[in-house]
């Protein structure tokens, strides 16, 4: 047999076996095709005619061939190391960082806190016995300065100036009425209004001494009682408000609707609460505050409307207020209860002071013009100010 030499590398290859078309090179390991005319002439068969057949697809390996598999080999020994790391190992969980837009907003913690009020709880609380209350909803101060404080038992209660208990009675009353108005005279009588009627009582010891009816037996709304010794009230009378001024057991005077012409607007009667200064001159408001249920009203019907005492009006100031009850103090000064806090004007209407009381229900004025609230069965005492 004759020697083959190797197109690739050159080498000779010398173990070429019978029928072998093929053939590899002992030093690179090249393919080679055995050339049967430097061979062994084999005898001619169909195997060896489809070995040779294969001849134009054995490519030669080319001298960077050993490069690229190298490189391969680096490759996939890379490719092991990363699938490796990427191995997830048993860590402690982390919690998932979110987006800022989707971060929760933390709102910084505040204290809640109360309107602040000038003086301290003088009496009151909630009970049923002597000294507390069960629904408080009026006061008054008589002159001596004893404190009256009625509540929805129909219980009058009498305390000391410094909120030291003294005595108390009931009101007789039909079962849903309430005492609606509480004031004291200067000889010690206390006026109770209730069911329409005023009942007037002995201020120490409760003994009732008589009722006053309207005449006409209207319902009586709202009283004040006056420095002449009389009293005014307001009546409902044909669907209008009247202002009757009385004294003893006359009638002084009668003011048709005065209230409602100012406002030129109809002004549901038990929403009407007056106060009367010393020179008689009459302050009035639309206390929507005082009455329960949904009413139509505008800013205006809300004004406290000053007149003169023949009725005459004089001016309206006070707007942007909810009233709910209103006073006179001894220099003609207005108050008028707004929910948490008291506004006083000048007879004029210019605002001169503000005294914050909480959530109040009522409130009234002593000789010195100090004021008392009553806010969550508690009475507190406001000192007076100069305004």
């Amino acid at each position: 047999m004759k020697a083959i030499t190797c197109p690739q590398c050159g080498g000779l290859i010398r173990h070429i076996l019978p029928r072998q078309p093929i053939v590899e090179c002992d030093y690179c390991g090249a393919k080679v095709v055995a050339d049967r005319q430097s061979s062994t002439p084999e005898p001619f068969d169909d195997e060896a005619a489809k070995f040779r057949a294969l001849e134009n697809y054995v490519q030669p390996r080319t001298p960077m061939q050993p490069i690229f598999i190298g490189i391969s080999l680096v490759g996939v020994f890379a490719l092991v190391l990363l699938i490796i790391a990427l191995i997830p190992t048993k860590s402690p969980p982390v919690a998932p960082t979110l987006p800022e837009i989707y971060k929760p907003i933390v709102f910084p913690t505040i204290a809640p806190t109360s309107p602040k009020i000038d003086d301290d709880r003088l009496l009151g609380g909630k009970g049923t016995s002597a000294g507390l209350f069960d629904g408080a909803n009026q006061i008054t101060v008589a002159k001596n300065g004893d404190i009256y404080v009625a509540d929805s038992t129909l219980r009058v209660q009498r305390f000391d100036g410094n909120g030291k208990f003294l005595n108390l009675w009931s009101v007789k009353g039909a079962k849903n009425e309430t005492i609606d108005k509480l004031a004291t005279s200067s000889n010690g009588e206390i006026d109770v209004l209730i069911g329409g009627e005023i009942v007037i009582y002995q201020g120490e010891t409760g003994e009732q001494l008589r009722v006053l009816t309207d005449n006409r037996r209207h319902y009586i709304d709202d009283f004040v009682l006056l420095d002449d010794g009389g009293m005014m009230y307001v009546a409902e009378s044909g669907g209008r408000e009247e202002f009757v001024q009385v004294k003893g057991r006359a009638i002084v005077n009668r003011l048709d609707a005065i209230h409602s012409k100012a406002a030129d607007a109809k002004i549901l009667t038990p929403g009407i609460k007056l106060a009367v200064d010393g020179k008689g001159d009459i302050f009035s408001v639309y206390a929507i505050m005082s009455m329960e249920g949904i009413f139509d009203y505008n800013e205006e019907d809300l004004m406290t409307f000053h007149f003169a005492r023949d009725g005459k009006f004089v001016n309206k100031f006070a707007a942007g207020l909810m009233p709910q009850a209103i006073a006179v103090d001894n220099q003609s000064r207005v108050y008028v209860l707004d929910s948490d806090k008291i506004v006083v004007y000048s007879s004029s209407g210019e605002s001169v002071g503000v005294k914050t009381t909480g959530f109040a229900s009522a409130f009234a004025l002593d000789a010195q013009n100090n004021i008392y609230t009553i806010s969550n069965e508690t009475v507190r005492k406001l000192k007076s100010v100069d305004f």
